[in-house]
């Protein structure tokens, strides 16, 4: 909070530098005159000038009222005005990440990039957020957490982030261009920093990993284990997976490669295109899509039609999550983000931001 307070200060002091300047010379000059013109000794030409001692005589009161009225009343109604209307939150964000060091650098805020940054937080480390959406990062401004708002393909952004001294660096963008190249910026700034970055084209991961010493995480990959894990303990033979994104195609290849037999349909609530998928007779159903409001909707439809089945829903939110596995709906509630980021700090990524590794909760496969 004192960082805070003085970082606030000091942009305050910065916008209103004229103001101050015209003060300070003003002191200045006035504490010459009076040393010069009444042979004060210096000391004591500066408490006058300062308002502090008054001389005698009319020049003397005439000056004091001057400054402390006009002087330093203006300066104090222009300093307090100015900093009400002018002072903006994200400053004192840019200011906290551009003295960071040693802390974990999370590129993207997107639901990884915000499980990484609460693990690392709970260990006590500094974090830094660059993020080029302000609607998306609305709440850390507010509290005035360390962050960049801006561009991360700009080497300007990550520097104003102090990416050189940062320790972790978690590229958690979805946007494939900005990872690449944000990849190329950090090791051209911090060749020495441990470097993740989210990729769901495993060819083009391959190379982030080649050319940059990257880790790179699949999280449709982690969820497809994950699921290809409980159905395997499960005895699955037949399952149905429900929406056609990259976790749901990731899921219906790990199921066929094991020979369970899997229907990969569009996201649907419609009673009658999950009784075409057979999904009554389906030992797993997995809903591949991530939208809660949808979910209720397609879990409650799922229950109608088979009671009994495995059920398993993407799911980011942890009170939602407490919700499905209870009855009527009895989900197994999966959070792709999540299970990465448990992932991460079991492989010992965050080490050196001081995370430990985590205890799951849930069953994982061994990688």
């Amino acid at each position: 909070m004192a960082r805070r307070i003085f970082l606030r200060i000091a942009i305050t002091a910065r916008q209103n530098r004229a103001a101050l300047a015209f003060t300070v010379a003003w002191l200045l000059a006035s504490g010459l005159i009076f040393g010069a013109a009444l042979g004060l000794p210096p000391t004591e030409a500066a408490l006058v000038a300062l308002c502090f001692h008054h001389t005698e005589g009319a020049w003397g009161r005439l000056y004091a009222s001057f400054t402390e009225l006009v002087v330093f009343g203006a300066l104090a109604s222009v300093i307090v005005a100015d900093a009400t209307r002018r002072y903006r939150p994200e400053a004192t964000c840019a200011a906290l990440a551009e003295r960071a060091r040693d802390h974990l650098l999370v590129i993207g805020y997107t639901n990884l990039g915000k499980l990484a940054r609460a693990l690392a937080q709970r260990a006590g480390a500094t974090v830094v957020v660059v993020d080029d959406e302000r609607a998306r990062v609305e709440e850390l401004i507010r509290a005035e957490d360390p962050l960049v708002l801006g561009n991360p393909r700009e080497p300007a952004t990550l520097k104003a982030a102090a990416v050189a001294r940062a320790r972790v660096v978690v590229i958690a963008t979805d946007d494939l261009e900005a990872a690449a190249l944000a990849c190329r910026i950090v090791r051209a700034e911090n060749p020495r920093c441990r470097l993740v970055v989210r990729c769901a084209d495993d060819d083009v991961g391959q190379i982030l990993a080649k050319a940059y010493g990257a880790r790179v995480l699949s999280t449709s990959k982690i969820a497809a284990r994950f699921i290809l894990l409980r159905a395997l303990k499960a005895g699955v033979r037949r399952a149905v997976v429900i929406g056609q994104n990259n976790v749901g195609r990731r899921v219906a290849e790990a199921l066929g490669g094991e020979r369970i037999a899997c229907a990969l349909i569009p996201a649907t609530d419609d009673r009658a295109a999950l009784a075409a998928a057979r999904v009554a007779g389906a030992e797993l159903i997995v809903l591949a899509d991530d939208d809660l409001g949808k979910n209720l909707v397609r879990v409650d439809r799922v229950r109608e039609i088979n009671p009994e089945g495995l059920l398993i829903c993407r799911v980011f939110q942890d009170d939602a999550a407490e919700l499905l596995t209870h009855k009527p709906f009895g989900c197994v509630v999966l959070s792709t983000s999540r299970l990465a980021a448990e992932l991460l700090a079991d492989e010992g990524v965050f080490r050196d931001v001081g995370v430990a590794s985590v205890a799951a909760a849930r069953e994982r496969p061994a990688w």
